[in-house]
């Protein structure tokens, strides 16, 4: 089977698909959502935030900044989720990414709303031209999902 995201995605293809989630709007695609900072799609219901980063590099680090960030962002009245769309390498998989950052995040969950990380495979949440539905069952099905231990 060959997917349509067969390789890295690129940043300008990502940002124009059509992300959507059950009455979400899409608040921005690649802009400035607060000084420094310039997530890759953010969607808004309200004081909810879904933020997608997409193939920040292979680095561990790369993924871990872009939790930093989210988790920068979602203070006070702001909510949200973080959703890291990956290209998997073989020293470099969804399931190790989740892994390393299930303890940044419970490090940080006193300081941040950000509560949940969900990580998908590209070729998973795209596989054929038109994303997964935020947050859907299907989109559940596929992604690993870590939450801010107490």
């Amino acid at each position: 089977m060959h997917s349509y995201y067969s390789e890295a995605m690129k940043d300008k293809l990502f940002k124009n698909l059509p992300h959507n989630a059950e009455d979400y709007v899409l608040l921005n695609s690649g802009g400035q959502l607060t000084k420094g900072y310039k997530p890759d799609t953010v969607l808004q219901k309200e004081n909810e935030y879904i933020i997608m980063e997409c193939d920040t590099g292979t680095s561990r680090k790369g993924y871990l900044g872009a939790m930093l960030k989210a988790a920068k962002f979602l203070v006070k009245e702001r909510n949200g989720i973080l959703i890291l769309v990956i290209k998997e390498k073989p020293n470099t998989t969804v399931k190790q990414i989740a892994e390393h950052l299930r303890e940044y995040l419970t490090w940080l969950k006193p300081l941040t709303n950000l509560r949940v990380v969900c990580l998908i495979e590209t070729t998973k949440y795209c596989p054929d031209k038109i994303p997964l539905k935020l947050l859907s069952s299907e989109f559940e099905k596929y992604a690993i999902t870590i939450k801010a231990e107490n």
